[in-house]
């Protein structure tokens, strides 16, 4: 409990006890001929300063005219704090989400090479852990508050801006010029279509993935913009014939992907054309511990296991099995 919180909850205890007092002084002090909800509202109109009349005839009653004295001396002073920790409570949260958001907004504003994820579905809460867990920075769009509630709780670093995805100004404030990929991952079909638009319109260059959901809208998707589009009721049915077929390769690659203490991932390093000539030996692979290489891809043909002497092209990439360190130590041959 933060210290204007605790304060709150004190003063909240100290005026309830006030109010009770109140209540039972007037009553008692007036002979016990008072209806308690008279005496209540006699304790509100003192503490709070509003001057109306005496509900109660005091002219008989010393003791509870000394009695108001204490009361408001001491109430008004006790509901003042409350109320002005309450203005500090309210202000403070606004103050302090405020500056939250300015600042994640400069740091989105510095990112390079990072990852747009445009919607929050069942599907991005994954897209998102993956690409965390595998050192890639990545910023989401929603425009739904509470959602985006319910992500910060799970990722409480996570980068965001709140808005309408299609809408060009929100893309640009991700940084989508400088992005190096985009996913249009709501549940909606042509929403997908027009973030793909709007992204592709925005920065050519980008790679764009779109889930599809109708799985006959895929072809409108590409055409829309879309490198990739992913048909989760597609994957879903290969995944099921894997698990029946092949259930050790399966299992395998879910115990990798959970595994939080190597992170190995399958990943593909393409290679810069600055070290087309060398060799797959130069590159020093084996010498990566935790690190596997296992493909290359040249000329769009596929070499497994590729002997040290085969000669790099421009163009080339590399399949490796490792971690999200030794991928970066990877990428940094280019």
């Amino acid at each position: 409990m933060n210290p204007i919180t605790k304060r709150l909850f004190l003063t909240g205890i100290g005026t309830l006890i006030m109010l009770v007092v109140g209540t039972v002084g007037y009553w008692y002090l007036t002979g016990q001929k008072q209806d308690l909800f008279i005496c209540f509202y006699m304790t509100v109109i003192t503490i709070t300063t509003i001057g109306y009349n005496e509900v109660i005839d005091l002219t008989n009653y010393r003791g509870a005219r000394i009695f108001t004295m204490f009361l408001a001396f001491s109430g008004i002073g006790l509901l003042t704090y409350f109320v002005s920790t309450v203005s500090a409570l309210i202000i403070e949260g606004h103050l302090k989400e405020s500056y939250k958001k300015r600042k994640m907004e400069k740091e989105i504003g510095k990112l390079e090479g990072h990852y747009i994820i445009c919607g929050i579905s069942n599907h991005s809460f994954h897209l998102i852990e993956e690409l965390n867990d595998t050192g890639r920075k990545n910023v989401f769009v929603e425009v739904d508050g509470s959602v985006i509630h319910q992500v910060i709780k799970k990722f409480p670093s996570q980068y965001y801006i709140e808005g309408d995805a299609t809408n060009d100004d929100v893309l640009v404030k991700t940084g989508i010029g400088r992005a190096k990929g985009l996913f249009a991952a709501t549940n909606q079909d042509n929403l997908n279509l027009v973030i793909s638009l709007s992204a592709r319109r925005l920065n050519p260059d980008i790679k764009i993935v779109s889930l599809c959901v109708n799985h006959s809208n895929m072809d409108k998707i590409k055409l829309a913009g879309a490198d990739i589009v992913v048909s989760a009721n597609y994957i879903g049915g290969l995944r099921m014939a894997s698990e029946m077929v092949r259930p050790t390769v399966t299992s395998f690659l879910d115990e990798m992907m959970r595994d939080k203490n190597k992170n190995l991932r399958i990943e593909q390093v393409d290679l810069n054309s600055s070290l087309a000539g060398k060799n797959i030996g130069d590159l020093k692979v084996n010498s990566l511990k935790d690190t596997l290489l296992i493909a290359l891809k040249t000329d769009g043909l596929w070499v497994f296991k590729p002997e040290d002497n085969i000669e790099i092209k421009s163009g080339d990439s590399l399949i490796v099995m490792t971690t999200p360190e030794e991928r970066t130590v990877l990428e940094k041959f280019n």
